[in-house]
């Protein structure tokens, strides 16, 4: 690294006006999990699709091609073997299991995207960077960024109580028959915004850091992710996912509140399990082992209960089959996770695109690293989506949880406060 001679912020604020960018930052300092951060820009080449239609787009030419998206990644991955920076969408799982996203569609963003970047720059939080790829472009004029003062941001009338506490009633229903153990349920809360998305991620990372945050820009939509969870990481032959369950306000609770509650134990667990089984599908036998069991994590809004599952694999296995093989996270789903996913199309009434999907990195040696998408905001044409939800059990309360959605949107109007 060297020293903090350029002003990261100020330079992404410039650069996500010329290109698609992708920001992956780790902004909580004193958090164990991961402390490299980076800027991808001037994609050199992408990956995109929607439903089974995969385009790739080199400069000016873009070529279709229809086959699975999974497929269609690995393929590109393995041709490429250079940085790759993007997301995978919830709604993937249709091409893993007999599924379908058939709800409403708010915002008009890839099922997936993955694009190779031509300048790729690693920093730390304290501004120390290093160029991995490119070199900076001469902006020839001086930077400009917004204060959080800037933003503003009114909420719609969109999903009521009653329309929540209804279904989480429906939920507990499901699982009292049997069909689920615990279904993760969300809804869509829309605001009327006025600035630009990299200003309110800038708002969101002070008054709250994560260790899994992340900015994207892809044509006129930006995406804000304060995300406190990983969902999946590679290292040679160790695979790490650290699934969160279990939540309550830090406003007024010791932490160890929320390793008190039955009902955050048995949510862990349960995605605990299921986390298990899944990385049992790629692991070498016997290699599948809970490293740490609810430990309690403190982040501006909530104290939650992270737990670390991890395995190993084969060196030559593959990534991207790694990565199907444990999508969509269990953590945003439930348990059975297919039973699960059939009763979310049931209960919601929006596509989750982005949200619960992956953002992150595959390296060119096939190590990678994906958050889960949560506490997001998705900005386009001036409508800020935010969705919001939770894991339903056997006791769930419908007016606590309804609680819960309210905690975890503190966080966004916090940053602009």
């Amino acid at each position: 690294m060297v020293d903090a001679t350029l002003h990261i912020e100020q330079l992404i604020s410039e650069l996500k006006k010329i290109d698609d960018i992708i920001v992956l930052e780790s902004q909580k300092k004193d958090h164990p999990s991961s402390q490299r951060s980076y800027v991808a820009a001037f994609p050199r080449k992408k990956i995109f699709g929607k439903g089974r239609q995969v385009f790739i787009k080199n400069e000016s030419k873009i070529v279709r091609i229809d086959k699975s998206p999974w497929d269609a990644i690995k393929e590109f991955q393995a041709m490429e073997k250079d940085w790759m920076f993007g997301y995978l969408g919830y709604d993937l799982k249709n091409d893993i299991e007999d599924l379908a996203s058939k709800n409403y569609e708010h915002y008009k963003l890839p099922d997936f995207y993955f694009m190779i970047p031509e300048l790729l720059i690693e920093f730390d939080y304290l501004g120390r960077y290093k160029i991995l790829k490119g070199k900076l472009p001469d902006l020839g004029h001086k930077f400009s960024i917004k204060k959080k003062s800037d933003i503003y941001l009114s909420e719609r009338a969109s999903f009521t109580k009653d329309q929540y506490e209804k279904n989480v009633i429906e939920a507990k229903e499901l699982i009292h028959k049997g069909e689920i153990y615990e279904i993760n349920y969300s809804y869509m809360k829309e605001f009327d915004f006025d600035g630009t998305g990299w200003d309110l991620y800038q708002a969101m990372k002070l008054v709250g850091p994560v260790p899994f945050g992340g900015y994207v820009k892809i044509d006129d939509i930006e995406v804000c992710c304060a995300s406190p969870e990983r969902f999946l990481k590679r290292e040679g032959g160790v695979i790490i996912s650290q699934p969160i369950k279990g939540t309550i306000s830090n406003t007024a609770n010791s932490s160890l509140e929320v390793l008190k509650n039955d009902k955050n134990r048995a949510e862990n667990l349960m995605i605990v399990d299921l986390v298990r089984n899944d990385l049992n599908r790629i692991a070498i036998s016997g290699s599948v082992k809970v490293k740490n069991l609810f430990e309690v994590q403190t982040f501006d809004t909530v104290h939650q209960l992270v737990s670390t599952v991890m395995c190993k694999v084969e060196n030559d296995k593959n990534s991207v089959e790694i990565i199907k093989a444990c999508f969509p996270m269990g953590s945003m789903t439930g348990a059975p996770k297919i039973a699960a996913m059939k009763a979310i199309e049931k209960l919601e009434d929006y596509k989750r695109g982005i949200y619960s999907g992956a953002l992150g990195y595959i390296k060119p040696n096939g190590d990678f690293d994906f958050n889960v998408v949560i506490r997001t905001a998705i900005i386009d044409n001036e409508v800020l989506f935010y969705p919001v939800g939770g894991a339903i059990t056997s006791d769930s309360n419908s007016e606590d949880e309804w609680e819960e959605t309210l905690i975890k949107t503190e966080a966004l109007k916090k940053a602009l406060k």
